[in-house]
């Protein structure tokens, strides 16, 4: 069995996940990591009381021999160098197999761009976890019964962006995505 590491549920938060990145520097023995929930909301329960993102290119440039990664839970900040970090991260990952990403707030634009464009980039990601994130939640409403409309389906741009992935990334194998939900999950 390959060495494992999983942290799931227990909010280690920027700070641990720096000191863990640390500790993992040149290891490449660990090869499975769970980080679920790092970034949970802070006990004041305030609006702003989530903890900051940390950063995935740096844990992936340190952790060099990891190949499955799950960031369930998580919530991807929504622009500046989060999104271009999350991009850059998932491109230049050269040993990372299996990532999730599930509940990660990635199906807003911006990030479900960025995710598309990493994983476009990617050449050794073979299997995603995309669901629970609201990738078609911005789809176009399809028109009214009767009128002309576009004969392409609606799908939303983030939808879009990930189809275009996919056709340009040869090693992924498996995508999963939710069935559709009302909500868009």
């Amino acid at each position: 069995m390959a060495p494992s590491c999983d942290r799931g549920q227990c909010s280690v938060g920027e700070s641990g996940v720096a000191s863990l990145r640390r500790g993992l520097r040149g290891n490449e023995t660990l090869t499975h990591l769970g980080l679920r929930y790092v970034n949970l909301p802070r006990a004041d329960n305030s609006d702003s009381s989530l903890e900051p993102p940390f950063s995935l290119a740096r844990l992936l440039e340190e952790a060099t021999g990891l190949t499955s990664l799950d960031l369930a839970f998580n919530i991807a900040q929504g622009s500046g160098h989060a999104v271009e970090d999350l991009q850059r991260a998932l491109g230049s990952a050269t040993r990372l197999r299996t990532l999730s990403l599930a509940r990660c707030c990635v199906g807003g634009w911006r990030r479900a761009r960025a995710v598309a464009r990493g994983l476009a980039a990617s050449t050794s990601i073979t299997a995603i976890d995309l669901s629970h994130n609201g990738l078609g939640a911005a789809a176009p409403p399809p028109p009214p019964a009767g009128q002309q409309g576009s004969p392409r389906p609606f799908i939303s741009m983030a939808v879009e962006a990930l189809c275009r992935a996919v056709r340009a990334n040869g090693a992924l194998r498996v995508l999963r995505l939710p069935p559709h939900t009302p909500r868009g999950d």
